[in-house]
């Protein structure tokens, strides 16, 4: 199992990378967003790169409200995943994740809603790929243990899961690609890092590298 961190902020120097990796980690989780302020930048991606870290990336805008998912603004949020992708410089074949950031439970009727937002990143995603000769990012899903099973067993094309601890009850999935098992904490050996969550891959994450 590889080590890995992910924060919303964007990383300026090499010193808190090269501590971190320093103390095993081997991946950063970072973000594509409509706020520039925490956007994963090419710049940024190539510094991280060039400190011997993979990157994987996470779509999330305000994936906490549950009135936030519809079909189009699953189409919208794709779209932004792919120009921000695009630009990144994140080679396609390598997975995006998409946010569902609050609690729900099995029977909800607001998974529906959920549904219904993969559903129009599904339909976007699969409108680049016929564009260009069938290159795309696959697709992931962060979020609970009842939000990710549920969009697995329904939205074809979501094959990657992000699973978080938080709001899961304890319960885990062995085919989870990511896990966030800690959140909001300061690492004692790499304080320079600022406030981090702990993620765990099982090896076949998505990372990817830039080249500058």
């Amino acid at each position: 199992m590889a080590e890995g961190i992910d924060r919303a902020a964007p990383f300026t120097t090499a010193a808190p990378l090269d501590c971190l990796r320093s103390n095993g980690i081997t991946f950063i989780g970072r973000y594509y967003s409509n706020s520039d302020w925490k956007n994963l930048t090419r710049s940024e991606a190539q510094l991280i790169s060039s400190r011997g870290l993979w990157i994987v990336t996470v779509y999330q805008d305000a994936a906490n409200n549950p009135g936030y998912f519809t079909y189009e603004r699953g189409v919208s949020d794709c779209s932004r995943a792919i120009q921000r992708a695009t630009d990144v410089g994140q080679p396609t074949g390598t997975p995006i994740y998409f946010a569902v950031d609050f609690e729900v439970r099995a029977q909800d009727s607001r998974l529906a809603n959920v549904e219904r937002y993969f559903e129009g990143v599904q339909q976007r995603m699969r409108q680049y790929a016929q564009d260009n000769g069938g290159a795309s990012w696959p697709l992931g899903i962060y979020g609970t243990y009842d939000a990710v099973t549920y969009i697995r067993d329904r939205v074809d094309d979501v094959t990657y899961i992000w699973l978080t601890y938080a709001w899961s009850r304890g319960r885990t999935l062995d085919e989870a690609n990511l896990y966030q098992y800690s959140n909001d904490l300061t690492l004692d050996a790499c304080r320079n890092a600022g406030t981090v969550d702990r993620v765990r891959s099982n090896g076949s994450g998505g990372g990817f590298k830039v080249n500058a």
